[in-house]
Order: structure tokens, then sequence, then C-alpha cells
């Protein structure tokens, strides 16, 4: 959910509006002059989408996400217990 304030309001109301982003997980769009200029989001949000732009930008782990997809497609997957099996031989 988002809602937009004014860069007034936010100033008059700061306590507040973090509050409602911190507590009610909204997120919040400034605007100085009835322009979108900023958002405020939750910061695991933030975080979230740092990581996200961090993979994006891997060509090599974007290549392995391709590779493991189409590995995929193609019916090459084990279940969960012949993974923890061969996981278990290659302890020993």
């Amino acid at each position: 959910m988002s809602r937009t304030v004014p860069v007034r309001e936010l100033r008059s109301e700061f306590s507040q509006v973090i509050g409602q982003v911190a507590d009610l997980r909204e997120h919040i769009i400034v605007t100085p002059r009835g322009r979108p200029a900023a958002v405020l989001v939750p910061v695991d949000e933030y975080e979230g989408l740092e990581e996200t732009a961090e993979i994006l930008s891997d060509p090599d782990v974007l290549a392995a996400i391709d590779e493991g997809r189409h590995e995929a497609e193609r019916g090459e997957t084990v279940s969960l217990a012949e993974l923890r099996q061969d996981l278990r031989r290659r302890r020993l």
C-alpha cells in the first residue's frame, strides 16, 4: 500500500510518517511541488531491492539462473530426498 505525502506534511508529521512506514509497512511517495521525488519504504524492503539489483547486475549469476531454468524445462531435476542423499555421500 502506498500514499503520497507533500514535503510540508512530511516535515510536520515526520515521526508519525516514519512510524507508518516502519510499523504498518506503508510506502510513502514524497512530493515537493506536487512531483514525486522520493519514496520511503521499510528498511528490509530496501535491502531486498538492493540485493536484487546486485544479483541482476552480475552476468554470471544471471547465466546460472538461466541455465537452471533450462535444466528444469528439460526435466533435469532431483527430488529433495535425492539431493539430501547426494550431500550425505559427499560429506563422507
